[in-house]
């Protein structure tokens, strides 16, 4: 049988051998519905506002994602057996592990408090759906197999530690893939880096207590391409996914979905939608069947969206008007080093949004964000600990972090914001007030 392949612009060419049980499988599970919805759902949500070119789905991401796990599991072939039950089941979370995303995945996180990764669970385990159906065909305990890698990592069994570094891991395939994507997207150049050397020096060890478990690590010899890994990581945060305009739309999204669930529980009801869609029945916390959530995507916000942006309720309508329109709230960055000044600067915001007649909780949000390039080996947790090993010349293994003066310093900073998302008006109003925000 002739190979599936896909066109992709960081890997060139992704094929799926249909001879193959293993990726025959994952490629029946690209053609579900469930799978296609990712299409639907944009990998870096609001970034477009900013870097014209970041339109690529969740949908191109997680073909880039099951792409590198397979090429990891190539490598690691070498000093480990990879039979097909274990490709399947890493290749099948490496594939799916973006499938519960909603819109606009963190904003409405924030709003519902259900985290994406129980969606996944969800969606793999539930027997009316198409994916478990495959999973269940290709062999009956696959979707528990898969699942358990969406669950608390200190219930994974300890026997199948490296399969997990694979799928989530500071070296993982996620992570490996949406660098190289968002940079190439956005055209920050600062996200490439050798993603070849890396792979090519993939390798295991197995630590030195009693369980002797076996981990992901890398040669020595990939140490440089390593750095710059994380190098890129940390900069794609701070120039991408925390951008002040990119965070204020977020902002701004959370408070119109906020409203929106809020006017829905007062009993608000809009001109041409006959009940309350699915979209909005998940914001004001109802029970959504998996099929119901699995009917949301990108498109149902920007639909709300043009709805409310003509509604009488002028919070709802501002804020939706903004997002459509790019007339964002403007942001002031905090010196999150003096918390007391922080509070007097977000009390002053809040009184003069109420001078002005805005609704302080509409238009004075605080955005708190922080991130770390690289989260150090942590003793007390030996085989939970997801740092990255490396295999020295020697044959020792030590966290990366002490053999690298660049990796120690970015283990031991990290990027906070505190920031205010305001209307122009009152950032005016309060940097007259605080000159130093200016």
């Amino acid at each position: 049988m002739r190979p599936k392949l896909f066109r992709d612009p960081i890997h060139d060419i992704i094929s799926f051998e249909l001879d193959d049980p293993v990726e025959r499988c994952l490629f029946e599970l690209i053609c579900t519905q469930t799978f296609q919805r990712l299409r639907r759902i944009r990998q870096l949500g609001f970034a477009g506002l900013v870097y014209h070119g970041a339109e690529h789905s969740r949908f191109a991401h997680s073909l880039g994602v099951v792409h590198i796990a397979r090429r990891m599991l190539e490598a690691l072939s070498k000093d480990t057996c990879v039979d097909d039950d274990t490709r399947m089941e890493v290749l099948g979370a490496a594939l799916l592990h973006d499938i519960g995303h909603g819109p606009f995945s963190h904003a409405i996180e924030k709003v519902t408090g259900a985290h994406h990764e129980a969606y996944t669970r969800q969606i793999i385990l539930d027997p009316d759906t198409d994916v478990h159906a495959i999973l269940a065909h290709y062999s009956e305990e696959m979707p528990a197999r898969i699942a358990r890698y969406f669950g608390p990592r200190q219930d994974f069994p300890s026997e199948d530690q490296l399969w997990l570094d694979v799928v989530s891991s500071q070296l993982d395939a996620d992570r490996q893939d949406y660098i190289l994507r968002d940079g190439h997207a956005t055209g920050v150049k600062i996200g490439m880096y050798d993603l070849e050397r890396i792979l090519a020096m993939l390798t295991t060890y197995k630590s030195d207590d009693d369980e002797r478990v076996t981990r992901l690590a890398v040669s020595y010899r990939a140490r440089e391409a390593v750095e710059d890994y994380l190098i890129a990581r940390f900069h794609m945060f701070k120039q991408v996914y925390l951008h002040k305009t990119v965070r204020s739309a977020e902002k701004m999204l959370e408070a119109v979905l906020q409203r929106g669930a809020e006017l829905l529980r007062l009993g608000h009801s809009w001109s041409g939608l006959t009940e309350a869609p699915p979209l909005l029945r998940l914001l004001s916390g109802g029970e959504l069947s998996t099929a119901e959530f699995l009917a949301i995507d990108d498109t149902d916000v920007w639909m709300m969206l043009k709805l409310w942006q003509s509604d009488d309720d002028e919070i709802l309508a501002r804020l939706s008007n903004g997002l459509l329109s790019r007339r964002l709230y403007k942001t002031v960055d905090l010196d999150n080093t003096d918390p007391v000044v922080v509070a007097r600067v977000i009390d002053r915001a809040n009184e003069i949004a109420t001078d002005l007649g805005l609704p302080s909780d509409y238009a004075v949000l605080v955005d708190r964000a922080s991130d770390t390039a690289y989260k150090p080996y942590d003793p007390s947790h030996p085989h939970r600990s997801a740092h990255i090993p490396v295999v020295e010349r020697s044959g020792a293994v030590v966290p990366i972090e002490r053999g690298s003066d660049i990796v120690h310093l970015l283990s031991r900073d990290s990027y906070n914001i505190v920031r205010l998302c305001i209307p122009q008006e009152i950032r005016q109003r309060l940097t007259k007030l605080f000159p130093a925000y200016a």
